[in-house]
């Protein structure tokens, strides 16, 4: 058997995020030296800019995303009343569950946090939903490369909130894609592995973002064992048949609601944070 990796997530602090993390922590924790979380909301933006643009662009979806956070703490406890282990929860709850530290930056590729990786001795970077690009200094601390979890069936549906532009364009499937990360362009990389899923009728984006990043922590799992064994498939993916997307803007909320799916629901939060693992 291959000596056992060593593996740095880099994630954003969002529950469908988490629900990855908590999955591959289970599998994997033994691996894991170390977590990186983006305290950034918008990439070459400060704060307070970043929260102003998005709501003025997003509205309701950015408000509802907003309200989702507030609700993890509260809805992750569910499950442990009835003994059971959350499917998500708040990043810092699972790091300290297994003895990991979080390191909070708002630029991943700073000298200082370039430095704090290196000293991990990492081979493997697993960046799950992080919205900051990873510079070639930084990619090269990696012995194996990073990997990366994006909830669209690659090349379609690069950028941001991609199962809510799959709505509204009135795609009838999307699905998980794992890929390379091996430059700065974005969720450009050779795929790993696919996986689709379909859209249902009425179906909410909060419905839809769960089930894929379900897909995705299975999917990364699998991979990890995949890449420790030595194997490191690839595909190229066809650049002719990309399309890229920034948040959610009202237009496309818009075409959401026109095409029977709604963006925004406090049942179907609850319900899905609230699940055990």
């Amino acid at each position: 058997m291959p000596d056992p990796i060593r593996i740095v997530i880099f994630t954003w602090d969002i529950p469908e995020a988490n629900s990855i993390t908590n999955r591959v922590m289970a599998r994997y924790s033994d691996r894991v030296v170390g977590i990186i979380k983006s305290n950034r909301v918008r990439r070459c933006q400060k704060q307070g800019e970043a929260i102003r643009y998005l709501y003025k662009r997003s509205g309701d979806f950015f408000v509802a995303k907003a309200l989702e956070m507030a609700m993890l703490p509260a809805a992750s406890l569910v499950p442990r009343i009835f003994g059971r282990d959350p499917r998500t929860q708040p990043l810092r709850r699972i790091a300290r569950r297994y003895g990991l530290p979080v390191y909070s930056t708002r630029d991943i590729n700073s000298p200082g946090l370039r430095d704090r990786v290196a000293g991990w001795k990492p081979d493997l970077f697993v960046s799950i939903y992080m919205n900051q690009l990873f510079g070639p200094e930084l990619l090269a601390i990696s012995r194996l490369g990073t990997t990366n979890v994006h909830p669209s069936l690659l090349p379609r549906h690069r950028g941001m909130a991609p199962y809510v532009w799959a709505m509204s364009e009135g795609d009838s499937y999307t699905g998980v894609t794992l890929h390379w990360i091996d430059n700065e362009q974005l969720d450009k990389g050779d795929v790993i592995a696919q996986q689709k899923t379909p859209i249902y009728p009425k179906e909410s984006a909060v419905s839809l973002a769960f089930r894929c990043a379900d897909i995705g922590a299975q999917m990364m799992v699998q991979a990890i064992e995949k890449i420790e064994l030595g194997q490191r498939p690839r595909e190229r993916q066809n650049h002719d048949q990309g399309s890229y997307h920034s948040w959610p803007d009202r237009k496309c909320l818009k075409q959401c609601k026109k095409r029977g799916h709604s963006y925004f629901s406090i049942r179907d939060m609850w319900r899905e944070m609230s699940r055990a693992a």
